[in-house]
């Protein structure tokens, strides 16, 4: 992708994170990135397109991070390993909760792509826990379980924001099911 391009789909990805899809419009985009309406619509045919393209580079993105810094662990390890990459996700100026879920949540029927893109990303997270708590006897009900509450605390720590002492408690109440399922 050329420069241009990346400009504007990381100036797109910051107003659309910030503010909304439905509010931030291209000219937005356009001012903020510095490039012509010209040069914007020879990169992305429309806004539509463009989103699904921050959508999936965002993807790309936090599926490379939470790869690496998970690696090859697995059973408690990787458990505590994605718990405490979301917690470090929620304490950053930037986390606005889930840009995936704003997605669907201000779609439209023709918004299909975006929809089909933000499902594929939590059906990989979903299966990404699976994979590393696999070890685990209950590993279905425990990712299914690790999954939601995630999800839960993106809500409530982007409403609430971040606090370390409800971040240590559900991870320690999610670690004695765990422990309580595996005897």
């Amino acid at each position: 992708m050329s420069k241009s391009a990346n400009k504007i789909l990381n100036t797109a990805e910051q107003l659309f994170n910030q503010h909304s899809f439905v509010s931030v419009g291209v000219d937005l985009i356009r001012d903020e990135s510095g490039c012509s309406k010209t040069t914007m619509y020879t990169y992305f045919k429309n806004k539509q397109q463009l989103v699904a393209e921050v959508l999936k580079a965002r993807d790309q993105r936090f599926r490379q991070s939470l790869l690496e810094y998970v690696a090859d662990a697995n059973a408690y390890i990787a458990f505590d390993k994605i718990y405490r990459w979301h917690c470090d996700w929620f304490q950053t100026d930037h986390f606005k909760g889930c840009l995936f879920v704003r997605a669907v949540g201000e779609s439209s029927e023709q918004d299909r792509e975006m929809i089909e893109i933000s499902q594929e990303h939590k059906r990989w997270l979903r299966q990404f826990i699976l994979e590393h708590v696999s070890a685990f006897k209950h590993a279905d009900a425990i990712a299914e379980l690790f999954f939601n509450l995630l999800e839960g605390l993106i809500s409530r720590f982007l409403v609430d924001g971040f606090d370390q002492k409800v971040a240590d408690q559900n991870h320690d109440l999610l670690l004695k099911f765990i422990q309580a399922m595996e005897n």
